[in-house]
Formats: structure tokens, sequence, C-alpha cells
């Protein structure tokens, strides 16, 4: 897809800027937190590292990447070859996981209480008692453990299984909305960085929350791309925008997370490049959009309040209670050090797209960074748990793959190369021993156009210029008066009869 470009664009990119700033700050600061070095030391090493990234990695690849731009071919069977790495990358989730799992002795680490529950309630009438990530997490929990057995290695197959889903819907969704290196990138992440692994070994929602994310992402995906294919008045997109909307609603009320998802949509939605649609129009659709994602919102509220009870202001309280939760903050590492390690590359090509914000083509991040920074400021403000912030870590993924985009790849512009050349010849079939023929040919017309010139008279065109119009032009109108060819003399005029005859036809007697 293509975003417009507007003068909000320019606020927009000293935001992505100021947060990447910040976070790579806080970063280099941990890393001089582990060598031992004060605080003066943390503004020179961030400094010293960013500018070292830009002389010895961004400046020389977007260098080659442009000039190679002009010869590079076109990827033949594109789509096989993404079907091959989603595959591939699946693959090596599946292995990954199942690896660490074997390692680990196949248990369970960590917080164990969701566990707990559900292996004491295993057996019993199952009910779900909420409607928030872990409520629906424990009741699939119970219901696993009441269909095949408590035991450990079920949770974490549970775990995969809701994982590898996740992996496998984020592909498509990302790339309807961001492209193929961004959407490359964000499952690259999700299915390698230990982070996920982990939490693929431990009761935590983290698995589910990240299957809805993925699912959500995929319906915007679907309305951005309808919007965009059917114009400005249709019953489909109308349809696919308010179940959008809708759903948006509902996932917010399960977590606030989901409201990055929400700002996405509403931004693609005023952003999306699409020919004859006027600024109205964007307006009246993003104000459907959001009064759908408040219908959903209050539809979720009032199932809450059927089937558990109580008032809108105790649901309301509830909810920012179990959201608003404060714990560790998005401003450190992830999961500890040796996760801080595993962030960095993601990081620094998420820092590489500071430089190519204008120079992408289509405009790809700028419907990202609100929703980017609205995560990164809910964490600092409210803080949040560890498995929440693995959402956070999408975004991280997919503007590495923005910041990987703008370096290496270059869109051909068709329409500058025909206005520099626009004279130049088809090419034609090459034939043996036709190279010849042409230069001979071609030297035979310059012989004959020169001999014409010093052999034509002074009035005649020469060869190659245009002829004179050989048709007549229009004449001009001259009046006449009209006159008798024989006017006779006065004495020949004898118009008198003086006798008729018998049977003449002029006999009127």
């Amino acid at each position: 897809m293509r975003y417009l470009r507007c003068r909000f664009n320019y606020i927009l990119w000293a935001l992505y800027g100021l947060v990447i700033c910040i976070y790579f700050t806080a970063q280099i600061s941990l890393i001089c937190t582990m060598l031992d070095l004060g605080w003066p030391y943390y503004f020179l090493g961030t400094a010293g590292c960013a500018l070292l990234l830009v002389l010895a990695v961004y400046t020389p690849v977007h260098m080659l990447a442009e000039k190679r731009a002009e010869v590079r071919p076109e990827l033949k069977h594109a789509q096989l070859w993404e079907c091959l790495f989603l595959i591939f990358a699946i693959a090596a989730a599946l292995l990954l996981r199942l690896w660490m799992a074997s390692s680990g002795g196949a248990g369970l680490y960590g917080d164990k209480s969701l566990y707990i529950i559900a292996a004491a309630t295993a057996g019993q009438p199952v009910r779900l008692t909420g409607l928030h990530f872990n409520e629906i997490f424990l009741f699939l929990l119970t219901c696993l453990f009441s269909m095949i057995g408590v035991w450990e290695n079920n949770c974490i197959l549970l775990q995969l299984a809701l994982q590898i889903a996740a992996i496998a819907l984020l592909y498509p969704a990302v790339r309807m909305i961001a492209g193929k290196i961004a959407a490359v990138a964000a499952v690259t992440a999700a299915a390698l960085l230990p982070v996920y692994v982990e939490y693929c070994l431990s009761a935590t929602p983290e698995g589910l929350r990240m299957l809805c994310f993925s699912l959500l992402l995929l319906i915007v995906g679907a309305m951005l791309g309808k919007l965009k294919k059917c114009g400005r008045k249709s019953a489909a997109a109308g349809l696919i925008l308010f179940l959008a909307g809708f759903a948006a609603g509902i996932f917010s009320f399960l977590d606030y997370y989901f409201l990055s998802v929400f700002l996405l949509g509403l931004l693609g939605i005023l952003y999306l490049e699409r020919r004859g649609v006027r600024a109205k129009t964007r307006i009246k659709e993003t104000a459907a959009f959001f009064i759908a994602a408040l219908c959903g919102f209050a539809g979720a509220l009032c199932l809450r309040l059927f089937l558990f009870g109580g008032s809108v202001a105790e649901v309301l309280q509830e909810w920012f209670l179990v959201n608003m939760e404060s714990g560790q903050t998005g401003w450190a590492s992830l999961a500890g050090r040796e996760a801080l390690f595993y962030f960095l590359p993601l990081l620094f090509s998420a820092f590489f797209y500071v430089f190519g914000f204008f120079e992408q083509k289509g405009n790809l991040g700028i419907i990202w960074i609100l929703p980017f920074a609205f995560l990164l400021i809910s964490d600092l403000i409210f803080g949040t748990s560890l498995e929440k912030q693995t959402i956070t870590l999408l975004f991280w993924g997919v503007f590495a793959g923005m910041g990987v985009h703008s370096m290496c790849c270059f869109e051909k512009d068709k329409n500058r190369k025909n206005k520099e050349k626009p004279s130049l010849p088809k090419k034609r079939r090459h034939h043996p021993g036709a190279s010849e023929k042409d230069a001979s040919a071609q030297a035979s017309f310059k012989a004959v156009g020169i001999e014409a010139r010093l052999e034509a008279p002074a009035g005649s065109p020469l060869p190659g210029e245009p002829i004179p119009n050989p048709l007549p032009g229009p004449k001009k109108h001259v009046p006449r008066e009209m006159d008798f060819a024989y006017e006779p003399k006065e004495e020949e005029m004898c118009f008198d009869i003086d006798r008729f005859e018998e049977g003449d036809d002029f006999d009127l007697l």
C-alpha cells in the first residue's frame, strides 16, 4: 500500500527520532552500567555508537544499493519465495521451542499460579470467570486439562500452538499494511527472539495475546486493502470497516494495548492513498470506524455485565486496575541483561529509519509511529508486565524492517526516466548479422541526406522536414450582380398580336 505525504509527517519524524534517541541512550546506559562506567559515558557512548552505525553501515550500504538500483533485476516468483520464507520461519520457530522445552526438562518455569488453578479445577464444570486475557487463558487451559489430563507438557503444547498460529497470521497482516521487508523482520523477531521462546515455556497468556494481536492486525489490513480497492462507496467496504472497528473495540476491552491497533486503523484510513477520495469522505470513514469501535467496547462491557453482574462504574474501574498495572517499565531492558543484547539488533535497524524516513517510497511507516509511541509512553507511565512487552517488540520488528527497507531498497521512477530520455528507440531482437546491416543502412541514409541537402533548390523542403500542404486553401467570396446575357433593342420589343387564328391556344373568345 501507499500512504499520503503531508506536513504532519515532519512532526511524526521528529517524534520517532526522539523516541529512538531516548531508547538508544537507555540501552547504552545499561551496557555502561554493566561495564562499571559512570554516567558521563552514557551520552558519549550513544553518540559514538550512532556515528559508527551511520558511517560504517548505513552510508556504504545506502550508496551501494542506490548504484545497483538501476541494474537490479526483478525478482521472479516473489510469492513462492514468500511462502518458502514463511514455512522456514514457522519450522525454525517450532524446532527452537521444542529444543528449549527438551533442554529445560519439559517443564514450566516462572509464575505457575494459572497452572495450579487450572490443575485444581480440572474435571469440574468449567466456567469463565472474567473477560480479560488471564481469565480466558485460564478457561482454555482448564478445558485442555479436562480433556487430555493435567500435565505441564500440555500447557507447553497449548502455548506452542498459540504462538505458531500468531506467527502464521502476523506475516500477511504486516505485509498488507507495511510491506514485505517489514513483515519479514517482524516474523523473524517473533520466531527467533528468546523472549518469545521463553514465554512458550510459562503459564502466561502471552501466546493468546499475541494471537489476538495478529488477528486484529490482519482484519485492519484487510479493511485498508478493501478501501483502497473499492474507492469511494461500496457496501463491502463499509461492512468490513464496521467489523474492523467493532473488533478493535472488543479487543481493547480485553487489553488496552490493543488501542495501538485501533490508532493504526484510524491513521490508515486518513493516510491511505486513494484517487478521487476527498477529505470529507476520509473524515466520514474515520468517524464510522470510531463509532464501530465504541460499539464493540460497549458490547463487550454489556456482555461482562450480563455474565458476571455489577455496575458500569465497577467494570470500568476494574478495567483500569487490571490494565494499568504497575510493574517493570519499558524504560529498561525487556527481560534482563541477556535480552538486552537480543534487542540491540532491532534497535540499531530501527535507528536507520530516522535517515530513510523521507526517502521511503509509499510512506509505509507513518501510520505506525503514533501507535508505537502510545505503547512506549504507556509502558513508561503505567508500567506493564513483561509478557505485554512482546507486543511492543512486534512494533520494534516492524520499524527494524522499515530501517532496512529505507537503507537497501529503491524503487525505479519510470516517469522520470521517460522525461529524461523521450526519444530512445525500442529495443529490437538481436539477429546474427543484423548489426552490420543496420550500420551500413545508417551510413547510406546519412550520405543520401547530405547529398540531398547540397542539391536541393532554395525553396524545396529538406529531407526529414515537413512538406507544405498540397491542397488548395479556401477561396474568398466575391459578391456579383446577376445580368441578362442578351438584351433586345427598343424597336425589337413587339409583344402585341393583331389577329388571332382559329384554333389558336390563346383564343379566349
